[in-house]
């Protein structure tokens, strides 16, 4: 099971935790437990649909609804018909938020996207799998596991200490990690145009800021980047 696969199970964990013996989220909270970007995520979800129940209970049913519902067995069969179309709507509306999601993780990944999961997994907790501060070794390592290799790293970069690097799985294809630390640290993200293809072409660097992070994007002609850190977006600027 990859992360994407995950995400679609985990979409329907219930926020009071009463999924959790169920076998058909154990490989996906398995999945989660794991890998310290989805764990973030999916903390993310719970927060949200904790919210969303928080506030349906607020909500006050019409008077005299159950009165009506448990009349509903004596009206007549056309008037019973009539009852039952909010419950066929009800269901139709559910069956299209299914299709929605799953037409979802099934399209092409988009630049924001993956400058979102690049920034999820480096503000989270996560090992380097080859810790050494020669560029050269680590793109020898990258690519004894035929990982992508950036073919030209930020001059800023160059000019930082580097700590290490691995291979992170990204919509079920691997791309590289390599992180550098000068005070703060610096995480490069690369992955391969071909096993993205629905990635833009951005030739120069574009930057986002969320809370401390911040990130930039870019591609050349065989990968797509992205750069992210917590010192800010005007020294990740003076990276380029």
């Amino acid at each position: 099971m990859n992360n994407d696969e995950a995400k679609f199970i985990l979409q329907a964990y219930r926020p009071g935790g009463g999924d959790a013996s169920d076998a058909l989220f154990a490989q996906a909270l398995e999945q989660a437990r794991r890998d310290p970007a989805l764990a973030a995520w999916f903390e993310r979800e719970r927060a949200h649909d904790a919210a969303v129940a928080a506030k349906l209970r607020d909500i006050a049913p019409p008077a005299g609804l159950r009165a009506a519902l448990l009349a509903g067995g004596k009206v007549t069969s056309r008037r019973s018909a009539r009852w039952l179309l909010p419950a066929w709507i009800g269901l139709a509306a559910s069956v299209a938020v299914i299709v929605a999601a799953t037409l979802f993780w099934l399209q092409p990944a988009q630049a924001e996207e993956f400058s979102e999961f690049a920034l999820d997994y480096a503000s989270g907790p996560f090992r380097l799998s080859n810790h050494q501060e020669d560029l050269d070794e680590l793109r020898a390592w990258l690519a004894e596991r035929k990982a992508p290799l950036p073919l030209r790293i930020p001059s800023g970069c160059q000019k930082l200490q580097a700590l290490g690097c691995k291979t992170v799985e990204y919509r079920g294809k691997n791309i590289s990690l390599i992180c550098f630390e000068r005070g703060r640290e610096f995480h490069l993200f690369v992955a391969r145009r071909a096993d993205y293809p629905n990635l833009r072409d951005c030739p120069q660097p574009e930057f986002k800021a969320k809370g401390k992070w911040a990130t930039a994007h870019w591609s050349d002609s065989e990968n797509c980047y992205v750069l992210a850190t917590d010192a800010g977006v005007d020294e990740l600027q003076r990276m380029f």
